[in-house]
C-alpha cells in the first residue's frame, strides 16, 4: 500500500514562535506561520484528496492523504478547528509529559480534539533526543507511558503513534507494537508502508517553516519532483545520523540557527 502523509509540527503568531510547543530555534524551523498555514490548507482543500483518518486503512487510496502534527503543542486546538472547517482529519502525536505544561495541549484540549473526529496518538512519553539508542526496557516504558496516559484522558484505545526525531529502528517500532500501536509514522519521505510485528508502519514529507502552499501540493499529490528531493536529502543524511551523531548534532544545531 502507497499513501502519501504530510508531517506538520505547530503554528504560530509571527514572532510567538515559543507560544506553542518546544522552544528554541531548532523546534521553530518546524512551525508555520498562520498565515502560511491557511494557504497550505486552502490548496489542500481544493487538491481533490481525501484526508482521511490512517485507522480507514486498508481503505487507504491513491487519493487519501494523512495529515500529521507532531509534539504536541498548544496550537493544536486551533488547528483541528480549522481542520474541522474543511472536513479534514488531523492526527495529533502528543509528547505526554508534556501535556499541561507551557505551550502544550491541556488534557481538555485532548478530548475536545478528539470530539472533532481527529485522532489522538502517541509522540513518546519524554521525546527523547534519540530514541533508537535506547535499550529495550526503556522503549518500552516510553511507549507504555504514554499510551496509558492518553487512554486515561480519552477513556479509548490508542493505536496511532510518530517517531520523535526520526530515529527509526526495528526495536523502536517492536517496543511500539507491544504497547498496541497499530499504525506508526517515521519521519522517512516515501509513500510506501510496511509491516513490523502487529505495526503498520508509514513514511512522512516534512513541511516546515517559509516551504510555499504549492510546495505542500506537490507533496500531497506526488509533483514536481519534490518528493524525490526530500527523499534523497534524508538519505545523505542517514548515514551521518547513524555514524557520526556528534558531528550530525553539531552540524544541524548551526544550520538551525543555535550555533
Amino acid at each position: 500500500m502507497n499513501i502519501a502523509a504530510l508531517m506538520y509540527h505547530d503554528v504560530v503568531a509571527p514572532g510567538r514562535d515559543d507560544d506553542s510547543g518546544f522552544p528554541g530555534a531548532a523546534a521553530a524551523h518546524y512551525k508555520l506561520e498562520t498565515g502560511e498555514f491557511f494557504r497550505h490548507l486552502g490548496e489542500l482543500a481544493n487538491s481533490g484528496l481525501r484526508f482521511v483518518p490512517v485507522t480507514a486503512a486498508p481503505r487507504l487510496d491513491a487519493r487519501s492523504c494523512l495529515l500529521t502534527f507532531d509534539d504536541g503543542g498548544a496550537s493544536a486546538l486551533s488547528v483541528g478547528v480549522e481542520l474541522s472547517a474543511r472536513h479534514m482529519t488531523g492526527h495529533f502525536l502528543i509528547t505526554t509529559a508534556r501535556i499541561g505544561t507551557p505551550g502544550f495541549v491541556s488534557a481538555d484540549d485532548l478530548r475536545a480534539l478528539r470530539a472533532e473526529g481527529h485522532l489522538i496518538g502517541s509522540h513518546s512519553h519524554t521525546h527523547p533526543a534519540e530514541i533508537s539508542r535506547l535499550d529495550t526496557a526503556a522503549l518500552d516504558r516510553e511507549w507504555r507511558e504514554s499510551v496509558d496516559r492518553l487512554q486515561q484522558i480519552l477513556g479509548e484505545p490508542v493505536t496511532v503513534a510518530s517517531i520523535p526525531g526520526g530515529f527509526y529502528s526495528r526495536s523502536v517500532v517492536q517496543a511500539a507494537a507491544r504497547a498496541g500501536i497499530r499504525h506508526l509514522f517515521t519521519s522517512e519521505p516515501t509513500i510506501r508502508t510496511h509491516r513490523v510485528d502487529d505495526c503498520l508502519v508509514f513514511g512522512r514529507y516534512t513541511l516546515w517553516r517559509d516551504m510555499p502552499s504549492a510546495n505542500a501540493l506537490a507533496l500531497a499529490l506526488g509533483t514536481d519532483a519534490l518528493r524525490q528531493r526530500q527523499w534523497l536529502t534524508w538519505n545523505l543524511k542517514k548515514p551521518l545520523k547513524r555514524g557520526a551523531r556528534p558531528l550530525y548534532r553539531l552540524v544541524r544545531r548551526r544550520w538551525l540557527g543555535e550555533a
